[in-house]
């Protein structure tokens, strides 16, 4: 992925892309805060464009995390940091169970079309929140948290984007989660611009660096190399 020049662009865009993906989606999104079937529908019902809207931002972020993931796996990897490495392999699962959790908002907003939160609404999405199936796509989306804290103890080690971005790194997934439970939504917004800040200092470091750089020649063309000189 890093060994071309279109593939260390599409690792930068993956990596500076995802999280202003996702600070755009809490922005639009009405239901930030809430939780419970009742306040969620409620907050949803009137502000189906802005829902929709924030899911697009919210599905696009959440795709792009993936890959983003796989590059810092990658950039591990080559600095030998298995912490870094597995917090990008858990990162990269918690994405994964957000997809299928958002999908929960497409639900809302599709009763919030229909016929409101009536109370069998509310029931049936109540339902939804509780089933075994989102409490454990919830559980595993909460290893992107864990995967984050990993990864900026992986940075701090490495030294990629230097000592302040990986400290920035480690405590961001905790003042997100933290603030997201407490309906903070400034200090939500604030810790996915540090990260995208953090992350285009690994970018520019995919852009300059020489372990990016085009793979060795062969041994028969190394040799018409030699034969030149």
């Amino acid at each position: 992925m890093l060994t071309s020049r279109a593939g260390r662009i599409a690792a930068v865009v993956s990596l500076v892309g995802y999280p202003l993906l996702i600070f755009a989606y809490w922005l639009l999104y009405p239901a930030y805060g809430k939780s419970g079937a009742t306040a969620i529908l409620h907050a949803t019902d009137g502000h189906v464009t802005r829902t929709e809207a924030a899911d697009i931002f919210a599905f696009a972020g959440a795709f792009l995390a993936v890959p983003a993931s796989l590059v810092l796996m990658t950039l591990f990897v080559q600095h030998r940091s298995r912490i870094g490495w597995l917090g990008g392999l858990l990162s990269a699962v918690g994405w994964i169970a957000i997809v299928g959790a958002l999908m929960l908002d497409v639900f809302a907003v599709e009763i919030a079309r229909n016929s409101g939160p009536t109370p069998a609404n509310i029931h049936l999405y109540h339902d939804l929140l509780t089933s075994p199936l989102t409490i454990t796509l919830d559980v595993i989306a909460t290893l992107h948290v864990l995967g984050g804290m990993m990864i900026g103890i992986g940075l701090i080690r490495t030294r990629l984007a230097g000592l302040t971005a990986g400290v920035v790194a480690t405590v961001a997934p905790v003042l997100h989660l933290a603030s997201n439970v407490a309906g903070v939504l400034w200090l939500d917004e604030a810790t996915w611009i540090a990260l995208a800040v953090v992350y285009a200092g690994v970018a520019r470091t995919i852009l300059t660096s020489d372990t990016a750089a085009a793979p060795p020649q062969t041994a028969p063309t190394a040799r018409v190399g030699a034969e030149a000189r």
